[in-house]
């Protein structure tokens, strides 16, 4: 065999795989091409005519959130915007005088609109009214025609009218610092949301702002779907056959309920108590914790933050003195005044500072160095028991009991009643108020701390510092037998689609190896005194009595204005303190309600308390005869 035979013989199969290679690259192309331009074709031939694809959203509905009861606070209502996507207008001086025409919309006020477009892309649509009713709504809908992209008389080519969702609470005004509500995002919450959560955020999204609204928005706000359709270069939709199934969809996915602690009922008497009234009230669970009310006033109506006047309505409310979107319960600190004593009677009893039975003479003050320290009763309560000392809120009973404790010993009591610290409530922007110690002024006002100044703290005067969540919790520890609680807002998560229930679980509070564990035996004590308060003919809030509701509770009034200095206007007088808790005996309920400039707090914060103990019994009552 010569070489050349021997070479054609070893290259043939090569060409031969060669070949059914090539054969197979061409029938893959052919392949190709067939599926290209005689399956696909008609599809492909349709988009290069000036058509695209657009993506219509399908806006998600956000988490429903109930009351304790099953009582929607929360719902969702259906929207309409009027739109105009820059991309399709042809003539923006005849859509504009259309529009001015028959739906009275000011020139000036679509010209402002219309140069948002240079912000965003030519296919985002510009916003030009919020919450149209449902009439505009028809008119656009008669006036667009769906069939012809030639000019008409009313042109109305590239706007639309677009479904959204936006909040529906069944009472505006009776929880609206708890539950927060909805806007547009802004650029700056946009950028830290699309760095923590990526892909989760975009442009012009609703999301949640203050309240279980922002704190839950991931849980409760859904997936956006979409649905593809074909449109023209003037954005009419057009309908080819053979095309539709084509084209993607993807179904919205509603966001996940919640079923809140709160109680309606309790709030609607808050809310009614509290006209033409500042300040806050707080009612809880002494069993677990759940928060049953958080009501602050003054208090403003979500339902007014929606729609083309929500804009006005949040700058009233956002500029105005009196803070109407401070929520006093966790971010209002009031001195405690003599709800405080409940603390210092503690603290004196369990460190054996003061026995119950000693007697402790009251004769309208007490000299301390060069200063009297008057009693609320300038004549005096004569000689007291620990037990008659908290039922008629002897001060001189209390400045004699704070001495002995001392400020630091008072600071550690204060933080075992949840006092000084922010409770974990899981809100927005709370505040841990104030229980001065020694090291504290020496730091914060570069001062020693003065004897005299604990007299004042021992009263609640002076630095001391609190919020009405934090008064809840000291008069719940003190209901409970000397439990410290963490308070909570959520009690379970509903899945939107399986219809699940989840618990969320409790939490319990942080205890430092310092804090100090109340003594039974003198919780009961306590106890028994704060009954008094109520029950027993002196006492400070037995006005109460009449209601013939077996409860313990505590009055304060909180001097604003120092001794001897002078005020002008309406915010000098004291602020008006009640703490409750009901029944007597293993309690259900515990509040707080601080008025401000209310007063004294028998007279003006304990009526309150008595009106949600009251409806709160009644309506466990009849849940337990049903």
């Amino acid at each position: 065999m010569d070489l050349t035979q021997s070479y054609s013989q070893e290259l043939e199969p090569r060409l031969r795989k060669l070949a059914i290679f090539m054969m197979v690259i061409v029938g893959i192309i052919g392949l190709r091409l067939y599926y290209l331009q005689g399956i696909k074709g008609k599809f492909y031939r349709l988009f290069s005519e000036d058509n695209s694809i657009r993506e219509n959203p399908i806006p998600a509905l956000r988490g429903i959130m109930y009351d304790r009861n099953g009582v929607p606070l929360v719902d969702n209502r259906a929207a309409f915007d009027l739109i105009i996507t820059p991309q399709y207008i042809v003539d923006s001086k005849k859509v504009f005088t259309a529009l001015e025409t028959y739906l009275k919309i000011p020139q000036e006020k679509l010209k402002a609109k219309w140069e948002g477009r240079y912000k965003q892309p030519a296919y985002q649509p510009l916003v030009i009214l919020q919450d149209v009713p449902l009439d505009l709504v028809s008119w656009v809908k008669a006036h667009k025609s769906p069939w012809t992209d030639l000019e008409q008389e009313i042109d109305l080519r590239g706007v639309d009218i677009r479904l959204r969702y936006e909040r529906d609470y069944t009472d505006g005004d009776i929880a609206s610092h708890v539950l927060g509500y909805v806007r547009e995002i802004d650029a700056e919450r946009l950028q830290t949301y699309q760095k923590s959560f990526p892909g989760r955020y975009k442009l012009a999204d609703q999301v949640g702002i203050r309240g279980l609204e922002e704190v839950w928005d991931q849980r409760i706000r859904g997936e956006d779907g979409y649905s593809q359709k074909v449109v023209n270069a003037r954005g009419r939709e057009i309908f080819y056959s053979g095309v539709q199934e084509e084209l993607e969809s993807k179904e919205a996915l509603n966001g996940n309920h919640l079923k809140l602690t709160l109680d309606t009922r309790l709030h609607r008497v808050a809310r009614d108590f509290y006209k033409g009234k500042s300040g806050a009230t707080v009612a809880i669970d002494p069993r677990d914790g759940a928060v049953l009310l958080m009501y602050s006033a003054p208090s403003f109506d979500l339902n007014r933050l929606g729609g083309e006047e929500g804009n006005q309505y949040w700058h009233e409310i956002s500029t105005n003195p009196a803070k109407y979107l401070l929520n006093r319960s966790i971010q209002g600190a009031y001195p405690p005044g003599s709800t405080y004593k409940i603390v210092t009677g503690t603290a004196a009893l369990q460190e054996g500072l003061v026995k119950p039975d000693e007697k402790i003479y009251c004769g309208g003050g007490l000299h301390f160095g060069n200063r009297r320290f008057g009693c609320w009763n300038s004549g005096g309560h004569g000689p007291l028991s620990y037990h008659r000392g908290l039922v008629q809120s002897c001060d001189v009973y209390f400045y004699t009991l704070g001495l002995r404790v001392g400020v630091d010993g008072l600071a550690r009591y204060a933080r075992a009643f949840g006092l000084g610290t922010p409770t974990g409530i899981g809100l927005p922007d709370e505040r841990g108020g104030l229980i001065p110690t020694s090291e504290w002024k020496l730091r914060a006002r570069k001062e020693p701390w003065q004897e005299g100044e604990t007299l004042s703290i021992a009263i609640g005067q002076g630095y001391d510092l609190v919020t009405p969540l934090q008064s809840a919790l000291m008069i719940a520890t003190a209901a409970n037998g000397g439990k410290r609680l963490k308070p909570y807002l959520v009690q379970s998560e509903i899945d939107a689609v399986s219809g699940g229930e989840k618990i969320i679980p409790k939490l319990e509070p942080e205890i430092r190896k310092d804090d100090v564990v109340l003594s039974k035996d003198v919780v009961k004590m306590l106890h028994e005194a704060l009954v008094g308060v109520v029950a027993e003919p002196g006492g400070t809030a037995h006005r109460l009595s009449v209601l013939k509701i077996p409860m313990g509770g505590k009055t304060g009034t909180a001097q604003v204005v120092a001794l001897g200095k002078s005020c002008a206007g309406g915010k000098c007088g004291d602020h008006a303190w009640f703490v409750a808790f009901a029944p007597a005996e293993n309690p259900t309920i515990a509040i707080s309600v601080v008025i401000e400039h209310g007063g004294h707090g028998s007279s003006a914060a304990a009526p309150l308390a008595g009106e949600l103990i009251k409806a709160y019994l009644g309506e466990s009552n009849e849940k337990e005869s049903l």
